[in-house]
């Protein structure tokens, strides 16, 4: 049992250490920037393949400026079926929730006020993926950015707009501006925090 324990605190510590270089935060902050900003243009087929090669960008740049610093974990992988569950499962509770929140303000059967609580909707469902990673990682970022999705979500959905997605645009452009802000921040701090040994930077000059 205690070994156990202290397999999952060593797992725990080594998912934080690879997410200290803030690029997960980084393309989760362009993809929901491309979704709000492109959403009426033709651009918007450019989300797709954001979405697609998104690991694969991140793991590119990863190979280039975190690996040499702190070196590589592979994780064990994730049973897909509690995954798939526990999604599926924290979705209906956000839906069950905005359904209320609808029946309470209005009719049920009203387009307008689903768009109108949009914002809120996208904010709630956000705390998934930030609940996770605090989970497996412990680092309390994640909780501030649960919180500040689900503030800004009833933020702009309590504000009148004169068009229908205006406020699930601005919420979506916002959120993913602080995202890719706040881990460019955090990737400056990574890399001076962990300059590249002295052999990988003369093998770079080279």
């Amino acid at each position: 049992m205690t070994q156990e324990i202290n397999l999952k605190e060593l797992e725990k510590k080594a998912y934080h250490d690879s997410q200290q270089d803030g690029l997960m935060e980084v393309m989760m902050g362009l993809i929901l920037m491309t979704f709000g900003g492109f959403f009426y243009s033709p651009i918007f087929a450019f989300y797709i393949l954001l979405i697609i090669f998104s690991g694969k960008i991140v793991e590119f740049v990863r190979r280039r400026y975190t690996y040499p610093r702190i070196g590589f974990v592979k994780f064990r992988e994730e049973n897909p079926k509690e995954a798939l569950t526990g999604v599926f499962l924290f979705e209906l509770a956000v839906i069950v929730i905005i359904f209320t929140l609808i029946s309470i303000s209005g009719d049920v059967k009203d387009y307008s006020l689903w768009v109108k609580w949009s914002p809120l909707f996208f904010g709630m469902i956000l705390v998934g993926p930030f609940a996770h990673a605090q989970s497996r990682s412990g680092s309390v970022r994640y909780t501030g950015y649960a919180i500040l999705s689900v503030i800004l979500g009833l933020f702009f959905s309590l504000i009148e707009f004169g068009s229908g997605c205006t406020g699930l645009i601005l919420y979506l452009v916002l959120i993913g501006v602080f995202l890719v802000l706040g881990g460019l921040v955090i990737f400056i701090r990574f890399l001076r925090k962990y300059p590249l040994p002295e052999t990988e930077v003369r093998d770079a000059g080279k």
